[in-house]
């Protein structure tokens, strides 16, 4: 068979296991490099114009000619190691880039661990970034599989998860009105805002995954994967009583699946996430949506989630003591932050108004408290709205006239100086991300960017409902190449 584009001269014969060819050696160099050095030397194949390729079947072969001088692709998945194999040995590079993209689409979780396998032993290292690929859009879905892993495999995976795009994302985090309102099923979707991109809308992403009129649910996002952790309500046969439910939202499928409900029945408790747990603090009996009183008594039990085993555990408990913290229906409670491996919680000490942060060491699941506290002579905050880390804590409050901003640096010990800035009523769930808070607006029924050096905000545009008690955090979301592939492929 001739492969020829036709330039008789650059005609060379390669010899495979059962048949001979005739091909176009400058038109196979562009396509791999094996017969691009050997275009360029002067080794005996080329100035006798055969070459010996013996060990290699002649069907194989065949194929790459195909694809290099007809486009065309026609390879099986019983045949699919093969031609991958003979594509990593020949630096085929564009015809190992359409078997991997096959090996994409056929990859299951019965079937992972051999090409994985494979891939070591015929060292392929795009091979193995594939079947990684998979891996890290399965990451939770697999744990066995991917916690198999050595560290550094592990760790590729996950780092993974965060490529594509990122998007700020909302949902209503709490309903408390009546079933039948006209927004109700638009309330029941996540929403994802590109600020990169000229389209200044939000978009809807997935259904949440439970059907109910009235809720109550925290967020944590752990390896780019969203938690929504918390309680519906649901008719039984006497009335109506609340459902504890936990749910996992995969950006990269665009799926949800139930995980573990927590151990207590919590309502506004906060979450955060810490040497790859998530930490449930705070928060009062979750039972019905009546708003708090003097009898609401605040949790003191924290929970500890591990994602491999789809299990919560209790750890050292809030050491409160005459620590006080408003209970209110606009946050939840108490504010928590991450900041390296230690979980930071703020509220007021009771008998001065002092504002005090306990920090919790993940390591040693203890408690502490960071002195000196912040005293209502430095900063009238009555309300605290966002507590949130970079490089130090950063606490967002208010009074009846002005916001107030400022931190707290961990390793000098040090509040640094109270900036005040516009008043705006901060509700919900807010993130932070490269020196700028995104909080909740709900007077404004939109969203503010606050921008932490220069204290200058930004409305981002409002959701197609009505706001009232949202969170917001973020989401690599794959790019658009993958979305009809990957985003559908589920296990």
């Amino acid at each position: 068979r001739i492969y020829s584009c036709g330039n008789e001269e650059s005609l060379v014969t390669v010899q495979t296991r059962t048949h001979s060819f005739q091909v176009d050696l400058g038109k196979l160099s562009e396509c791999s490099d094996y017969f691009r050095a050997l275009s360029e030397s002067r080794m005996k194949e080329t100035t006798e114009h055969l070459i010996h390729l013996e060990h290699i079947p002649s069907a194989l072969f065949h194929s790459l000619l195909e694809f290099t001088f007809l486009q065309c692709f026609d390879v099986s998945e019983e045949d699919l190691l093969e031609h991958i194999e003979m594509g990593s040995y020949l630096l085929a590079q564009p015809f190992l880039t359409q078997c991997l993209a096959t090996l994409l689409k056929v990859l299951s979780p019965q079937n992972c661990q051999m090409y994985l396998d494979f891939s070591r032993a015929i060292c392929c290292e795009e091979m193995l970034h594939t079947i990684h690929r998979y891996l890290s859009t399965h990451l939770l879905e697999l744990p066995c599989l991917t916690r198999s892993l050595e560290l550094t495999a592990q760790e590729t995976i996950i780092r993974l998860r965060s490529s594509g795009t990122q998007r700020l994302c909302a949902l209503k985090k709490e309903n408390l009105t009546a079933r039948n309102f006209p927004q109700l099923e638009g309330a029941l979707y996540l929403y994802s805002f590109d600020e990169n991109k000229d389209d200044v809308s939000w978009s809807r992403e997935a259904r949440l995954p439970f059907v109910a009129d009235k809720w109550c649910f925290t967020t944590a996002v752990l390896h780019n994967y969203l938690f929504l952790i918390g309680g519906y309500r649901q008719k039984v046969k006497r009335g109506f009583e609340f459902q504890m439910a936990s749910f996992r939202y995969n950006p990269c499928t665009n799926s949800w699946v139930s995980v573990a409900p927590l151990i207590k029945h919590r309502r506004h408790f906060s979450t955060a996430v810490c040497e790859g747990y998530i930490f449930a603090v705070g928060g009062w009996y979750l039972d019905t949506l009546v708003a708090p009183d003097s009898s609401t008594v605040l949790y003191t039990a924290v929970e500890r989630y591990d994602p491999w085993t789809d299990t919560w555990a209790f750890v050292s408990s809030l050491p409160l003591n005459d620590f006080l913290f408003t209970m209110s229906l606009s946050h939840d409670i108490p504010l928590t932050s991450v900041l390296h491996d230690c979980i930071y919680v703020t509220g007021s000490i009771q008998r001065t108004g002092e504002k005090l942060i306990l920090q919790y060491s993940v390591k040693h699941d203890s408690w502490s408290e960071l002195l000196p506290t912040l005293t209502r002579a430095d900063a009238e905050i009555p309300s605290l709205y966002f507590f949130g880390a970079t490089d130090k804590l950063h606490l967002i409050g208010g009074n009846n006239h002005q916001n107030v901003v400022t931190s707290f640096c961990v390793e000098s010990r040090k509040w640094e100086e109270v900036q005040a800035t516009e008043k705006i009523t901060l509700a919900g769930q807010g993130t932070i991300l490269n020196n700028e808070v995104y909080m909740p607006a709900a007077e404004q029924n939109s969203f503010v960017r606050l921008n932490l050096q220069s204290l200058s905000t930004h409305m981002l545009p409002p959701l197609p409902i009505s706001s009232s008690y949202e969170a917001l955090f973020h989401l690599f979301f794959p790019c658009e190449a993958y979305n009809n592939k990957e985003r559908a492929q589920s296990l």
